[in-house]
């Protein structure tokens, strides 16, 4: 017994020891080079958007083509650990807790004190994080509901990380052999609310990504909706981890996302298509006119609206369907209410299929 006590004491004594090396080290990694700090959480799907979809080498054309110094580290599983900004494996991880990245596990990283929070939060400015499609299982209405509650109680973490800018990504859709219609109908709702302002809830520091949507079969009603693609699936395998050409679309979006995050316009970058562009308004600063343009590279629901500085809801100038190509709305610088607003800085914020964009604007008087 008193030999198991000591090999336990030992044990403790080295988890602890490995979680303050990795909170020292990750700051210092963190902090030795790049203007902006990105970090992505993950599991394996999110591994395949690293590696084979390369997602560092896109983000090396991103800094090239913008004069950006933004730097990435990810962390995959425990036993695999933090990535550095050049892909290579540091050999030590953050000890996410009970190494989960599912609804239940996000909820626990980010809403109890862990060591694994503390050094995110430290070492970043703009902070991904996925869960794999495991999510998507959702088996019945009341585990949807739970998930909704988890991610509402996450976000009133992030409420109180103002300076940092936070990710969140929908899982990745399950292959039509490794889950049911009903299922698939829950995943594609939970994702749908990830998406809407009920959860987005305009914060200006809260972003969203669709990696659900963009691999998944329309919601048609079909005996495949909401369902792994076929053009994703890997030949003879039921496996629900997508093929290269899925790692390959989703990752150069993946880098957009947080480099559009971090306060950074992707839209001039070579090689890239976007599914949506915004420019900054013209004239700006303004009185009291100002002309918001954006592109979309196909039709689809498109939302348009003017927040504070404080995130408040001061206008929606556009919700409908459009087409593809370019775009023209005005604000006239009222509120819902037809009164004018006063002087100041404006978010302006454009929400299309697969992609959420951002801009700041000055009205003067």
């Amino acid at each position: 017994m008193k030999n198991a006590a000591s090999l336990h004491r030992s044990l403790r004594i080295a988890t602890l020891f490995a979680i303050l090396l990795g909170t020292i080290l990750g700051a210092a990694v963190a902090s030795a080079a790049g203007s902006d700090r990105l970090f992505y959480l993950h599991h394996s799907t999110g591994r395949g958007f690293m590696i084979y979809g390369e997602a560092r080498s896109y983000l090396e054309k991103v800094n090239r083509a913008g004069g950006t110094e933004a730097a990435l580290w990810d962390h995959d599983y425990n036993f695999i650990g933090l990535l550095d900004a050049q892909g290579d494996a540091l050999g030590y991880n953050y000890a996410i807790p009970d190494d989960d990245t599912d609804p239940r596990g996000l909820h626990r990283l980010w809403t109890t004190a862990n060591a694994a929070r503390d050094s995110i939060l430290s070492d970043y400015d703009v902070i991904a994080f996925m869960s794999c499609f495991t999510a998507c299982s959702i088996g019945t209405d009341s585990e949807l509901e739970q998930n909704k509650i988890w991610y509402l109680e996450i976000r009133d973490v992030m409420d109180q990380h103002p300076d940092k800018q936070f990710l969140v990504m929908s899982p990745p859709p399950l292959h039509p052999g490794e889950t049911s219609l009903v299922a698939a109908d829950r995943a594609r709702a939970f994702s749908q609310w990830l998406g809407s302002n009920e959860f987005l809830a305009d914060r200006p520091n809260l972003h969203f990504m669709d990696v659900f949507d963009l691999l998944a079969h329309a919601d048609d009603g079909s005996g495949d909706r909401n369902q792994l693609k076929a053009e994703y699936q890997r030949p003879g395998d039921p496996d629900s981890h997508p093929n290269v050409s899925a790692y390959q679309m989703v990752a150069p979006l993946l880098i957009g996302h947080m480099m559009e995050a971090a306060g950074h316009a992707v839209a001039s970058v070579p090689e890239f298509r976007a599914p949506a562009n915004l420019a900054q308004n013209q004239p700006n600063p303004f009185n009291p006119i100002t002309e918001i343009v954006f592109e979309l590279e196909r039709s689809g629901n498109v939302a348009l609206r003017v927040y504070s500085a404080r995130g408040e809801l001061v206008r929606e100038l556009l919700h409908e369907t459009r087409g593809e190509g370019r775009h023209r709305v005005t604000w006239d610088g009222r509120d819902s209410g037809g009164a004018m607003v006063g002087s100041g800085t404006y978010l302006y914020r454009l929400e299309a299929p697969g992609w959420q964009l951002s801009r700041k604007m000055v009205l003067t008087k």
